[in-house]
Formats: C-alpha cells, sequence, structure tokens
C-alpha cells in the first residue's frame, strides 16, 4: 500500500475540498459524487456494477475498521470510482479481515480520501442534487482549470448508457463455487420455505447483476442462465423457458432503447421479475417514463410500504437501495399497479400486474437489510415461475 498525499476535490458548482488521498493520483479521477448512508457494507458497495462511473461519499464517520473479507465482494471487481469518507482505518480488526480497504482499494486501480467534512459534503449533495466532480493531486490543477475538465471530459449521468460497460459479454450457466463460511442467507432461505418444489430454469437478463442474486437463486434451487445486455428476445425466451429476472445496473435507464424494445417483445410469454435498473426497463417497456432523481437514494436503511390493490398500506419494509432514477408513476399504464411506494418522497418502489405475471421492485431484495424481510419477494418470483 503507498502512502497517503495531499488531494484535492473540485465538484462542478466550484467548491472544493482538501484531504488525503491513498492511489495513483497522476491523473484526474472522475465521476458522479453520490452519498450513500449506509453505516456498513462498503466492500458490497464498491464491487456494485449500480455504482459504475460513481465516487461514493460515506455518511458514516468511520471507514474501514473491519476490513475487506473477498467473500462479501459483488462482483470480481470494483466499479466504484472511489470512496470518500470522513476518517478511514488502515488498521483493520475483525475476524473476517483480509486487507485493509485502503490496500484493497489501490490494488484495483481506485482511491480512497479522508479527512473530508462529509457532514457538509453531503449537504451539499442534497441540497444540490448529485454533482460530477474530479480528484487531483493537491494543487495540480486550479478550481477554474478543474471546472473546465469537467465541463469538457466528465459527462452528466443523464442520458448515459452504461449498461453494455458492466455487462458479460458472452452467455453463461451459472454455476455457483464452494459456499463461504460465513452466508448467513442459505438458512434464512431454508427457514422460510424459498426452495423449488420441482427444478426450473430461469434467464438472469445481466444489466450488472450483483453475485449475491445469483447465490441466492441458485439456492433456491433454480438452474441459471446469465444473458448478455444486448441479447434478443429470442434469446431469451430460448434460455428462459420457466421465467426471467432482469438485474440492477447502471446509467440512465431512457438511453437503454434496444433493450426495452426486445422486452416489450416477452411481455406476457414468460414470468418476469425486475431489480433496480430491471424494474424501470420493465417499465419503460410498458410505456412508461423515467427521471433523474435530484440525488437519489443509496443506504440500508429506506422505508418502503406496500400497498393492496385498494392502495391501502399493508406492512412497511426496510429496504436496501441504489439508484439515481426514478419511474414516473402518472406514465404508467392502466393494468399496471404500483405495489410498493418510498415512505419519504412517495416515489414508485414496486409495480406489478398479475395478468400478465409479472412484478418488479426499485430496492435490492438480495440484501436483506430487514435482515432477511425482502426474501419474500423471491418466493413470489417462484411462486410465478411454479404456477
Amino acid at each position: 500500500m503507498t502512502d497517503s498525499l495531499p488531494v484535492n476535490i473540485i465538484l462542478e458548482n466550484g467548491k472544493s475540498f482538501e484531504g488525503r488521498g491513498w492511489g495513483d493520483f497522476t491523473l484526474a479521477h472522475s465521476g458522479e459524487f453520490v452519498f450513500n448512508t449506509a453505516m456498513t457494507g462498503i466492500e458490497e458497495s464498491m464491487t456494485d456494477p449500480s455504482f459504475a462511473e460513481q465516487i461514493i461519499v460515506n455518511t458514516v464517520a468511520h471507514v474501514g475498521n473491519t476490513g475487506v473479507n473477498f467473500e462479501d465482494m459483488e462482483c470480481s471487481k470494483i466499479w466504484a470510482s472511489g470512496l470518500i469518507c470522513r476518517n478511514l482505518e488502515t488498521s483493520p480488526s475483525n475476524w473476517r479481515s483480509k486487507a485493509s480497504l485502503a490496500q484493497w482499494i489501490q490494488s484495483h486501480g481506485k482511491f480512497v480520501v479522508d479527512g473530508i467534512n462529509t457532514r457538509l459534503l453531503t449537504l451539499m449533495l442534497r441540497d444540490e442534487g448529485s454533482l460530477r466532480g474530479i480528484v487531483v493531486k493537491k494543487d495540480s490543477m486550479s478550481v477554474e482549470e478543474g471546472l473546465s475538465f469537467i465541463q469538457e471530459k466528465v459527462p452528466p449521468m443523464q442520458s448515459r448508457e452504461l449498461i453494455s460497460t458492466v455487462s458479460t459479454k458472452e452467455l453463461y450457466v451459472y454455476e455457483r463455487s464452494e459456499p463461504s463460511e460465513y452466508w448467513p442467507l442459505a438458512e434464512a432461505l431454508s427457514d422460510r420455505a424459498l426452495c423449488l418444489t420441482k427444478s426450473a430454469r430461469i434467464g438472469v437478463w445481466d444489466f450488472g447483476v450483483k453475485t449475491n442474486m445469483l447465490r441466492i437463486l441458485d439456492e433456491m434451487g433454480f438452474v441459471l442462465t446469465v444473458l448478455p445486455s444486448n441479447a434478443t428476445a429470442e434469446q431469451v425466451l430460448k434460455h428462459s423457458p420457466d421465467g426471467l429476472l432482469l438485474s440492477n445496473g447502471p446509467g440512465d435507464p431512457e438511453a437503454a432503447n434496444s433493450i426495452v424494445e426486445q422486452l416489450q417483445l416477452l411481455i406476457g410469454k414468460t414470468p418476469i421479475m425486475g431489480i433496480c435498473m430491471g424494474h424501470q426497463l420493465l417499465c419503460r417497456a410498458l410505456g412508461a417514463k423515467t427521471f433523474k432523481m435530484k440525488f437519489g437514494h443509496r443506504g440500508i436503511h429506506h422505508p418502503v410500504v406496500e400497498l393492496d390493490a385498494k392502495g391501502e398500506v399493508l406492512r412497511t419494509w426496510i429496504t436496501s437501495q441504489n439508484h439515481g432514477f426514478a419511474v414516473e408513476e402518472s406514465s404508467l399504464p392502466k393494468g399496471v399497479r404500483v405495489c410498493f411506494r418510498h415512505a419519504d418522497d412517495q416515489s414508485v418502489e414496486g409495480i406489478e400486474s398479475s395478468e400478465r405475471k409479472m412484478f418488479s421492485v426499485q430496492f435490492h431484495p438480495e440484501v436483506g437489510p430487514g435482515p432477511f424481510d425482502a426474501l419474500e419477494l423471491f418466493r413470489r418470483f417462484k411462486d410465478l415461475v411454479e404456477c
């Protein structure tokens, strides 16, 4: 691990911060600065493909205390551009730790910065919205030069197509490696009778799929074929005889028109479950529109209410979320019911159409912050596939 060095953060609103950086700052690091309110799960967040081209600002004061274990990664590489925190612990203490957070991040060619007033930075992102910015070696670039760099070389997230950059390039059948010694969901799945009563094959349309989604579906007994984002409807149907899962992913759903066109050909032909980006693309395929949120939802304690057919609240779920775009409710067609809604801002968190045998959610049931409440959604998918 290299020693830290002074760095500057320059944001598109002209504000700047000075901190300590670990990583290679020969060239500027850039991305969309977004805040994440989760107190845990750094390893999972950094490897979540949905964070591609984004720099994560952690609101929790102390980061890195537990290090990294390489078993909780959601992908084989780090997709987030970097991490910003208040205090970074470089000597972790945890029975599962294999390396420090800074060592791991640097080994992937990414960076981490600490010594930042993340409370002030988070309030700025909350009030002004997510901001593009850069991280550079201290005094290597003036604020004015930084602003020019951002305008010329850091594209806004709106209208960006990023799914193709994170998706698998080739179709493959998922084969789970030896299970981790510490994977509490295995017991939770059996306790909730989520395993299939008969063999079923499903397709997983990879827009940036997370490892835990595949592990859960595999543990339930599904045979999984993972399809690349550029798969055609014909290819999807060929490998998805019993059902289709639409995964999470990064970027603007309005920029994924080719996927939407193929997805429209699949509606009503196979049971479908969508998660996050998959939810947004399914809604787009139904004719709905999406929009960029001011600062999005990123954390593991977002309250979401489940609604019955009359729109009455059934219960409140504690959910994990990571998205900067949402579905415009007024654009949803008739016959599609909003079944989940965010309790804070009332945004659409899930839709269903029993006639078409499909549903989707904006949050992440595979993360299980409740701790395991949202696993119920995989049971609903199982029921759709088995009926």
